[in-house]
């Protein structure tokens, strides 16, 4: 499928600036497929925030997966299958390696001190890992809820306090509607943690820290549009569950006589 037949797929509300930029990007595709961001938006007169806002309204994390997808769609040639096993190794590996380079002691310690965890994923695939992740720790004894919607979220925030942490799980860190909401808990002072696999969205401003995995898209000939893993995520969870256990047990043993 080209980025024609993706648009004609969706419903679009788009300014008239938007359109502009789009007919652009339609039309210029070999060009934004190897462009910066900063370029496309010099060539179509217009921000590198309203081509964002635009990539985002098409349906893709960012600017780097719309080109993946022009690239994908002008060569034809769908990733083969053995590059896919390829990728999910090559996903589990670089989250891995992300998380043994940073130092997780500060979270470890929000983990370990919180009254509650509420948890909050922005999609499907997100929430089901989230839901692991909160059974994976009742062996470390923490109490953790997890928002299944926006409306949930929202009405929880009059309950939360400073002992409280917020953890958001999400794919592109820029998921839309969840301002309002995260402006409330900054007030009330909760920590907030961000896990997603971009660090450059909005919701990380709101964010006390933020840890990312690796979700290459890719793309076969029998898919309609973009394919990502969430292997990276289940890892990165797992990860902090088995890391917040052996920080228990260090912190136990260093109160011992």
């Amino acid at each position: 499928m080209n980025l024609a037949e993706h648009v004609q797929r969706i419903d679009l509300r788009l300014s008239a600036t938007e359109r502009d930029v789009l007919a652009f990007i339609l039309a210029e595709q070999e060009f934004v497929a190897d462009a910066t961001l900063s370029a496309v938006a010099h060539r179509a007169f217009t921000s590198t925030s309203s081509v964002i806002r635009l990539t985002q309204k098409l349906g893709f994390a960012g600017f780097a997966e719309l080109k993946f997808f022009i690239k994908n769609s002008l060569a034809h040639i769908p990733t083969p299958s053995e590059d896919l096993v390829g990728v999910l190794r090559s996903d589990v590996e670089a989250t891995l390696d992300t998380m043994d380079s940073t130092d997780l002691s500060e979270i470890m310690a929000w983990l370990a001190g919180a009254r509650t965890l509420y948890c909050f994923a922005t999609g499907y695939a997100q929430r089901l890992a989230t839901e692991e992740f909160a059974k994976s720790l009742i062996s470390s004894r923490r109490y953790t809820v997890v928002l299944p919607t926006v409306n949930e979220f929202s009405a929880s925030t009059a309950v939360m306090g400073p002992e409280d942490m917020v953890i958001i799980v999400s794919l592109s860190g820029a998921t839309e509607g969840l301002e309002e909401i995260l402006r409330e808990v900054t007030l009330r002072g909760l920590t907030v943690l961000l896990i997603a696999a971009r660090s450059d969205g909005y919701i990380s401003h709101y964010a006390d820290r933020t840890l990312t995995y690796t979700s290459t898209p890719t793309m076969t000939s029998i898919q309609t549009g973009l394919h990502h893993s969430f292997v990276g995520l289940n890892v990165l969870l797992d990860y902090l569950a088995r890391s917040l256990i052996v920080f228990n047990e260090q912190q136990l043993e260093s109160r011992q006589p």
